[in-house]
């Protein structure tokens, strides 16, 4: 699948005071957490002999690895004011491509033990007899084939967040986005901290974005869809983003 590639800018929009990270602070905790999670069952593969549970560790371990991995780049493609736009026309508030890649690397890892349980009875490798590990990786492989399905159901929806002459549209996840200018109400960003766009319009309820799904500051994307929904004659330059963010960009300067 072809992703188009994008350009990070961090324009003097807005003041970078609301964090992008909930609780308004980097999740270093949460790093911290997964990182002790995956190591864990690497430690245990080590020091027990028997060769099913080793798999089964090892295979946790990855799991929990790609977890980590999937954090660390959620969370550094994210800042105050950084704007990441696609560089292919129109404007497209886009995630970086790492995490996209990552939205697809998790379940697929989430997958490997239940593989290695599969295994580890099909050859009666010796491991632990355990509920939790008999039924557990299933239980994970199931979730994870579902976010799969709906990672693939989803890929009918634009990427991102597009920006276009007829209004906006797109974002993959929880929300999906089809509306006309005249119907775009308000635009801010949502939370003591700012780390959600929410988007008003007639007659429905706000749609809410998360920041990932826009790999852009929610402050600085809702200065830009006001600027273009407030001044409909500058939205011709809607048709490629970098010059789109330069016109927002330019008007807020004194």
């Amino acid at each position: 699948m072809h992703a188009a590639p994008d350009v990070a800018r961090s324009p003097h929009i807005v003041d970078g005071s609301r964090s992008v990270h909930p609780k308004g602070r980097f999740p270093a905790a949460a790093l911290l957490i997964v990182g002790i999670l995956s190591i864990l069952p690497l430690l245990l593969a080590v020091v027990d002999s028997r060769s099913g549970f080793r798999l089964l560790m090892l295979s946790l371990a990855v799991y929990a690895a790609a977890l980590l991995v999937a954090l660390w780049f959620w969370a550094r493609s994210l800042r105050e004011r950084l704007v990441r736009v696609s560089t292919d026309s129109p404007l497209r508030f886009a995630p970086d491509a790492r995490v996209r890649a990552a939205l697809w690397f998790v379940p697929i890892a989430g997958l490997l033990p239940s593989v290695a349980n599969i295994a580890v009875h099909a050859f009666s490798f010796p491991t632990m007899n355990s509920r939790l590990l008999d039924w557990g990786p299933y239980v994970l492989g199931l979730v994870s084939v579902v976010e799969l399905v709906r990672q693939i159901a989803a890929v009918r929806t634009p990427l991102g967040l597009v920006v276009d002459e007829r209004g906006l549209h797109g974002v993959r996840g929880s929300a999906s986005v089809e509306i006309p200018w005249e119907d775009v109400d308000g635009v801010e960003p949502l939370g003591p901290h700012g780390p959600k766009l929410s988007i008003a319009s007639a007659g429905r309820a706000p749609v809410i974005i998360d920041a990932h799904h826009l790999g852009s500051d929610p402050a600085a994307v809702a200065v830009v869809i006001a600027y273009f929904r407030d001044n409909p004659d500058q939205r011709h330059v809607l048709a490629d983003g970098v010059t789109a963010m330069r016109t927002a960009a330019d008007a807020r300067q004194p």
